[in-house]
């Protein structure tokens, strides 16, 4: 941890904090979801998130067309303690409401909501993951005052501020456990090399599953049993799936470790969401800026991003609309005949400067 910059300190305490506040999303949630279904809980079963999956999003076109393909796969398994951040705020802003809430509670907890969004995504974008002391604290003031809108202590918040959170923990050790899951990884990093994933990953499982062991060797085990699964899977939604939960478990129990960042993206560079991926190679990368691999993972998902970022302009949907059709869509909004605009734009300034707009977005105007 010595070896951490302040700065990057700093920015991973954020990181820290932004993990707890997924807890108060949850009890939300819950609560809500009580509300709305008789009083009936969230057991976080799949047949429960199978269920919420079919009936409520798939019948919500704004949720539906939100969620990525893994976020809807992390639905269906019901789990809700492995849902991000950007999952739950999607469903408690857009989900219906129970109408024993109040417009104005409403109304509170999306405005914490959509605040929560904009810092998370302003840590998450941060160009340098690097965060120096005044816009760490005022990113922090804002944070712990949003966590304690949601219902958080803000004394139990406030004790993410310290470094000792990245200390190893003292833990009861085993050390024939330890022994015994040391020589299970050996075995399985060997299945591994020589491309025997299914047995790599058998494995490592056996290493997770013994007791006493630090958490430090722990994240290992999640590490590789991460990759084996990615090299095994095949695009199976489900081994995917699997594979990023196990990497974000290694990240969790190391949150300073380079890997676990690194294997993060990995994951996510293979399910071709490159957005995320650069944000946890860029994690990784401020861990140890020396390590190739993580540079030529963070070229490589930059490139990829680049080229969809290009073929956007490619899908109908963002393809720049006519001169025509921008007033037809005047005429269909507000019953406004195309004469009638046409007229009342060069009496008015402000409609003028618009429908010029329109035209130098087409080059029609010089």
């Amino acid at each position: 941890m010595a070896n951490v910059p302040h700065k990057v300190r700093n920015y991973f305490k954020l990181e820290l904090l932004l993990e707890h506040s997924q807890i108060l999303l949850r009890s939300l949630f819950k609560n809500r979801y009580s509300l709305f279904n008789s009083g009936n809980l969230w057991n976080n079963t799949q047949l429960c998130g199978s269920n919420y999956l079919a009936n409520i999003i798939g019948k919500n076109k704004k949720i539906n067309l939100t969620l990525t393909p893994m976020q809807k796969t992390s639905i269906s398994n019901g789990d809700l303690t492995k849902w991000d951040i950007s999952t739950l705020i999607i469903l408690l802003l857009y989900d219906d409401r129970p109408k024993i809430l109040t417009q104005q509670q409403v109304d509170r907890e999306d405005q914490l909501l959509e605040e929560l969004r904009s810092i998370r995504n302003r840590i998450m974008h941060h160009p340098t993951k690097s965060i120096d002391d005044l816009e760490f604290n005022q990113l922090w003031t804002d944070l712990i005052d949003i966590l304690a809108g949601l219902g958080g202590d803000r004394n139990e918040l406030n004790k993410q501020n310290n470094d000792s959170v990245f200390d190893v923990h003292s833990q009861f050790i085993n050390e024939e456990n330890v022994k015994e899951a040391s020589r299970l990884n050996s075995l399985g990093t060997q299945s591994y090399k020589n491309d025997q994933y299914s047995d790599a990953i058998a494995f490592f499982t056996q290493a997770i599953s013994l007791t006493d062991v630090s958490d430090t060797d722990r994240a290992v085990f999640y590490s590789n049993i991460s990759a084996s699964r990615l090299a095994l899977c095949n695009n199976s939604n489900d081994e995917q799936y699997q594979a990023l939960e196990d990497a974000k478990h290694a990240r969790r129990l190391r949150l300073i470790w380079w890997k676990g960042h690194f294997r993060v993206g990995q994951v996510y560079a293979a399910i071709n969401e490159h957005e995320k991926a650069i944000v946890s190679f860029e994690r990784a990368l401020v861990l140890d800026p020396s390590r190739a691999e993580i540079q030529n993972a963070l070229y490589s998902s930059r490139q990829k991003y680049g080229i969809q970022s290009r073929y956007e302009y490619l899908d109908p949907r963002y393809t720049p609309r006519t001169l025509s059709e921008h007033l037809n869509e005047t005429k269909v909004d507000q019953g406004v005949k195309l004469s009638d605009r046409l007229r009342r734009e060069r009496k008015d300034p402000v409609e003028a400067d618009v429908l010029k707009g329109h035209q130098y977005e087409h080059g029609d105007c010089k």
